[in-house]
């Protein structure tokens, strides 16, 4: 036991989340759930995929380890085709082409491997995330697999602001404490008895 410390004070430990630099996760922006579930309804599934492309920009400017370019790059290339392919499809509906079942086929092969490389993407997200803010599965702030394959971007924001609004009030509770006089024990029971 050092010098300074009493046998009579409180254990303490570290219960906060720390990174590497400290305030990392504060770059990533704070957004409603709700507004992510919005947006992505409104633009019929674009949104999802700028979410993804803003937040992999800001996580590859923070993070030592860093997501693909060429992911990201083929995931928005199989997006874009595919979505060419369904407006082509939907324009041409009623022509009776006999292009009709190879396009069909062709959309359908599109969307399944850009289903499956957003997933990639996703969960590279989430590991990074899972990185930068040193998490483990009994962390608070762990992201489950399970819950970020169900909700995608709405989940992962959702756990975002979580881990940002507890930095905040870490935070918030560090500076007061710096900024309040201490008070010994002694001097609260004289007060309380004058």
């Amino acid at each position: 036991m050092s010098l300074d410390s009493s046998p009579y004070t409180a254990p303490s430990s570290d219960i906060s989340i720390n990174n590497a630099k400290g305030e990392e996760v504060f770059q990533l922006p704070k957004f409603s759930a709700w507004g992510v579930l919005f947006l992505m309804i409104i633009t019929l599934g674009i949104y999802y995929y700028y979410w993804l492309y803003s937040r992999t920009k800001v996580i590859n400017r923070i993070c030592d380890r860093k997501i693909s370019s060429i992911l990201t790059g083929v995931v928005l290339s199989l997006f874009v085709v595919s979505l060419i392919l369904s407006l082509y499809r939907g324009l041409t509906e009623d022509s009776g082409s006999p292009y009709d079942l190879q396009l069909a086929l062709a959309e359908a092969i599109f969307n399944i491997a850009c289903s499956i490389a957003t997933l990639f993407w996703l969960y590279a997200i989430r590991n990074r995330l899972h990185y930068m803010c040193k998490l483990n599965k009994r962390s608070a702030f762990w992201m489950s697999g399970f819950l970020t394959f169900i909700a995608n971007a709405i989940y992962l924001q959702y756990k975002i602001n979580q881990v940002i609004e507890h930095k905040e009030h870490m935070n918030k509770i560090e500076l007061n404490d710096k900024f309040q006089p201490s008070q010994s024990f002694d001097d609260g029971v004289l007060r309380a008895t004058r």
